[in-house]
């Protein structure tokens, strides 16, 4: 599933792929702001009707993360919206255009970060 989105005139690009039956990756590149975030929620919610049991963003592609990204982000945390799956997020090391906006927001401790998406299946394997 492959999808993308104009937000200001740049391109965000968003796909999501299932690597395991019960682990949906949506993979996001450019920026999310107010423009983005209405028709992000939206590919989520379409993303997660089987509902996984876990969902990954990776934003190791985002350039710019806007306040309404961050609103983006804790829908997914709280599976409100209509997007299901625990929220687990992969490409904030490394990342400082949005690694900054979460410590700044407050919600990067909420949230669960892994290093990469090997690291997040093995941890995963393993509870």
């Amino acid at each position: 599933m492959d999808d993308s989105i104009r937000s200001d005139g740049l391109k965000i690009t968003v796909s999501a792929q299932w690597p395991r039956p019960s682990v949906c990756v949506v993979r996001l590149a450019g920026e999310v702001d107010v423009a983005s975030a209405d028709p992000l929620v939206d590919f989520l919610r379409e993303a997660t009707v089987r509902r996984p049991a876990h969902l990954v963003l990776d934003v190791s592609g985002v350039r710019f993360l806007a306040s309404a990204g961050v609103g983006l982000i804790t829908s997914a945390l709280r599976n409100a919206e209509g997007i299901h799956g625990r929220l687990h997020l992969i490409g904030v090391a490394g990342n400082r255009a949005v690694a900054r906006v979460l410590d700044l927001a407050g919600v990067r401790r909420m949230l669960d970060v892994h290093e990469d998406l090997e690291r997040l299946l093995a941890h995963l394997d393993r509870s």
